[in-house]
């Protein structure tokens, strides 16, 4: 029996659309490799990163094991209609002197840490909507007088926080403020400096030169400054210690809003800073590579944020505009208690009800610009903003929402900030 003889494929009849669909699944099999592997490689990396757990997280996982029929999934940020819900991450920045270089002109921005104990100069939450791919920032001065969860006593709220355990801290801000937390990041000094530093430095605009003896932050001339981990550090830390020059009246000028100032020019910073990383970040694997690097060593996170969840919500949220994000902060008066100054929370007013009701879920997030609003005091307008004592030459910058079904809440920034300039990025 003769066999037959195998058959020859005649490529010179086979259409040239053949080859075409050829190469694009071979491109697309080594596109699936590489996911796979890049995959892989952020799940063992991140799998090292510090974490803790969030009391609430036990509570959401047994209610996503009855959703899911047995499936945590719910827990995890990942692409499905739940996870496109708006949550709120807890993001707290916390001392760490281990990284300081004592003979940089800009070591004030850390100080001496080892009699001081840890504590946080910065508290946030930040609410972030996957589905609208919008983002609010709401910040808690360290100095709010408020009733600390799990015991009986009032003091600041800085005082329920630790780095290695949020409950408390996120407890107090639940009874106080009724905002629940979904998720938890700790950043500390070096984390912040490296993240800084991997990202190629983080660029404000100036228009007046701007110095912190304290700190040792120093911008001698107007422009757009990029800052490096130390001068970033001790550009977000001026307190007390804030001034800049006024060109008119040939005088270093105080900003003496003190921790309210500073609140407002991390909230600026922290809009400037992820519209770096998202520029750098997505388009070089090796800045991607040294923020996770930075994440790994000196960021804290809840065990809920898993490496899948992270990459779902950095792709969800990759064409953010960050110059919408709404900042906020809760409002307050200050009061003598004993020997302590602190600020008693405002909220009962009309504009911190709305404000809150976007932080607690039940209005939506819309988008903003930012305007700058002066009265009777024209330099300013183009130069960083300030509060003066003069109650007629008052110089704030509003929020304003962007037209839209709904109107977000308008509240003035406090204190010093830079202009508004998206030439500066």
């Amino acid at each position: 029996m003769k066999r037959r003889p195998k058959a020859q494929t005649d490529f010179s009849t086979r259409p040239k659309s053949h080859y075409l669909v050829l190469v694009l699944n071979v491109f697309v099999s080594t596109l699936l490799v590489i996911t796979g592997f890049a995959l892989l490689w952020v799940n063992s990396r991140v799998d090292l990163r510090l974490i803790v757990t969030l009391d609430n997280s036990k509570e959401d996982a047994q209610k996503d094991v009855q959703l899911a029929d047995g499936s945590t999934t719910g827990t995890d940020w990942v692409l499905d209609e739940k996870s496109l819900d708006a949550k709120n991450f807890l993001l707290t920045g916390s001392d760490n002197g281990s990284c300081a270089d004592l003979k940089s002109p800009t070591s004030g921005g850390i100080g001496e840490r080892t009699s001081l104990g840890e504590r946080s100069d910065t508290i946030m939450i930040i609410r972030i909507d996957p589905s609208s791919k919008r983002a609010a920032i709401l910040s808690f001065p360290r100095d709010l007088w408020v009733n600390i969860a799990g015991t009986t006593r009032q003091n600041r709220i800085n005082s329920a926080f630790k780095s290695t355990d949020p409950n408390r801290l996120v407890a107090t801000i639940e009874k106080s403020f009724g905002i629940s937390v979904d998720h938890y990041v700790n950043v500390n000094f070096c984390a912040f400096k490296e993240i800084v530093t991997a990202v190629d430095g983080v660029k404000v605009p100036f228009l007046y030169p701007t110095r912190d003896k304290k700190t040792g932050f120093s911008v001698g001339e107007p422009g757009c400054i990029n800052f490096d981990g130390d001068r970033a550090l001790a550009y977000v830390r001026s307190r007390s210690g804030y001034r800049y020059f006024d060109t008119t009246n040939q005088k270093w000028l105080e900003d003496p809003t003190g921790d309210l100032g500073r609140i407002s020019r991390q909230q600026d910073f922290l809009r400037r800073s992820m519209q770096r990383a998202l520029d750098k970040g997505s388009s070089s694997l090796s800045v991607a590579n040294s923020l996770l690097n930075a994440a790994l060593k000196n960021v804290i996170t809840d065990d809920q944020l898993t490496p899948r969840g992270m990459l779902a919500l950095a792709e969800t949220m990759r064409d953010l505009n960050t110059r919408t994000v709404a900042t906020y902060t809760i409002e307050s008066y200050p009061k003598q208690i004993g020997e302590l100054s602190v600020l008693i929370p405002s909220i009962k007013s009309e504009t911190m009800k709305q404000i809150l009701a976007i932080f607690q879920g039940r209005a939506s997030l819309v988008a903003q610009k930012v305007a700058a609003h002066t009265t009777n005091d024209a330099t300013v307008m183009f130069a960083a903003q300030r509060i003066a004592t003069s109650p007629s030459s008052t110089s704030t910058t509003i929020a304003e929402p962007i037209t839209g079904d709904n109107a977000n809440p308008l509240q003035k920034t406090i204190g010093v900030v830079p202009p508004d300039d998206p030439t500066c990025r």
